[in-house]
């Protein structure tokens, strides 16, 4: 017989099931699937039960500071069955300036092989970086107070070790290392069109996720002037999604490289923090998300009102068959993507340009699949 899973698992399993869905859970979902809820269904305990066991650890949760949302269906409010529930990472996000002792990290280190339970592979990958931890180490600089070589590698370990827990975009861990590191790096770039690649050369200044999706701003090499003058332009940065980049980032070295414009890059970057880099390529990109909006008609019940969730924002009257809303966006073609999939589920009323997007793929993959599409 299997062991009962604790009430401590159980929250863990909520938090991680809230983390990570971008559309949110309902009540029924909830009870269903999350394991401490769904044993205990199948098992023939009733569900008003679990949906009590469910208030109290959402009640919980909240009094240690972790929000646990919920939005209500767009077409049917108030109704708690069709409620969604998800947790925001950022609501409740460490603060920047937090820094962490050998004990900090040990303990994170306990929890992050308690977490690996969940993944085998990372499990052992976790495990072998934990144990660096006890590594020898010089004695004497612990009377000083300061960590030795061997002490700061298992710390990078550790953290390692966590972020592998936690990506899910195979270059992602690259690019923030290229970050840390002041590294250049070089990767092959679809174009929004998906026709064709170019390869792009950047000096990496901040890994930021925006709007859902990753992206990486930096310093753009190729676009450097032969000479040293207007390094000031903005146009000598840019910013890539990392879901458009094809294949593996690979760091240079800066021997395979000018070193004028390595120089140039460096000047560039040296010009902000990386936090304020940061700061300002995520303003860059919300602005660019109010900016950019499209009115959609969307079918109530679908799976396409299910996935866009609440980025939806009704117009008009709710109570119509078909729902008239607006979408903000940070890349009208990662949306016109989206949108296709759903076939005849969501209609572009505008922009014109969206609808030619969706059109053209739509005609694209017919013609994939039948080859009529240039009917």
């Amino acid at each position: 017989m299997a062991d009962r899973v604790t009430a401590q698992e159980r929250m863990l399993n909520l938090v991680l099931a809230l983390q990570h869905t971008r559309f949110g859970l309902t009540k029924r979902q909830i009870l269903s699937e999350v394991s401490g809820y769904s044993d205990d269904l199948a098992s023939g305990v009733s569900m008003s039960a679990l949906e009590r066991r469910f208030e109290r650890d959402k009640a919980a949760l909240r009094a240690l500071g972790i929000d646990v949302v919920a939005a209500d269906d767009v077409w049917t409010p108030g109704d708690n069955q069709l409620t969604r529930y998800h947790i925001d990472e950022q609501a409740y996000a460490l603060p920047e300036d937090l820094e962490l002792s050998g004990a900090d990290l040990g303990l994170l280190t306990a929890a992050a092989l308690l977490l690996s339970r969940l993944d085998a592979p990372e499990g052992r990958r976790v495990a072998e970086r934990a144990r660096a931890l006890g590594a020898p180490h010089d004695a004497a600089a612990d009377r000083d107070g300061a960590p030795d070589a061997a002490q700061e590698r298992s710390a990078e370990l550790v953290v390692g070790g966590l972020l592998d827990l936690m990506v899910y975009e195979p270059n992602l861990r690259p690019l923030q290392s290229a970050v840390l590191e002041g590294r250049i790096v070089r990767f092959d770039y679809h174009t929004q069109d998906h026709q064709r690649t170019t390869r792009r050369t950047l000096l990496p200044l901040a890994v930021v996720l925006v709007d859902g999706r990753w992206h990486v701003h930096g310093v753009d090499l190729d676009r450097l002037p032969k000479r040293a003058e207007g390094l000031d332009d903005p146009e000598l940065r840019r910013t890539f999604l990392l879901q458009r980049i094809r294949g593996v980032v690979r760091p240079l070295e800066e021997r395979e490289l000018q070193s004028g414009r390595v120089r140039d890059a460096q000047t560039i970057a040296a010009e902000r923090s990386r936090e304020e880099w940061a700061e300002s390529v995520v303003a860059d990109l919300e602005r660019l998300r109010r900016e950019q909006s499209a009115r959609l008609r969307v079918r109530p019940g679908s799976e396409a009102a299910v996935r866009l969730g609440d980025r939806l924002h009704a117009v008009g009257d709710a109570a119509t068959p078909e729902t008239t809303f607006d979408v903000l966006t940070t890349d009208y073609d990662l949306l016109a993507d989206e949108i296709t999939g759903y076939g005849d589920e969501v209609t572009v009323i505008s922009p014109e340009s969206l609808r030619t997007r969706v059109e053209a793929k739509l005609r694209r993959l017919l013609a994939d699949h039948t080859g009529e599409g240039e009917r």
